[in-house]
């Protein structure tokens, strides 16, 4: 035998966390199509209508109808490092700049 006993153990534990999991999600995997609904996206707006949170439901709305084909994009798109948090882009490129400029006017002084 390659593996030890407490080894077996410890993989048997997490299969069956692993299948906890797995069927946690079975019912979800085919809400979607039960509510004959063409994606994981309008899903996720019918969840939303059902929390009647006017405000997200409006947001997500615009969004579908204004960025249709970023709408669909956005699934291949990988998760963000921090979520739920936007980065600011114009916040971020000036501070880069502020960033170059003070490594420029350092290296002024020395020379």
């Amino acid at each position: 035998m390659s593996i030890t006993y407490r080894e077996a153990k410890r993989i048997l534990e997490k299969q069956e966390e692993a299948r906890d999991v797995i069927n946690s999600y079975r019912g979800m995997e085919t809400l979607g199509k039960r509510l004959q609904l063409r994606n994981n996206k309008e899903l996720i707006l019918k969840l939303f209508e059902i929390e009647k949170d006017d405000s997200i439901i409006e947001v997500f709305t615009h969004l579908k109808a204004l960025y249709d084909e970023q709408w669909g994009d956005a699934e291949a798109t990988a998760p963000p490092s921090v979520p739920g948090e936007v980065e600011d882009v114009a916040a971020s490129e000036s501070q880069e700049q502020e960033l170059q400029d003070s490594k420029s006017s350092a290296v002024a002084e020395v020379g």
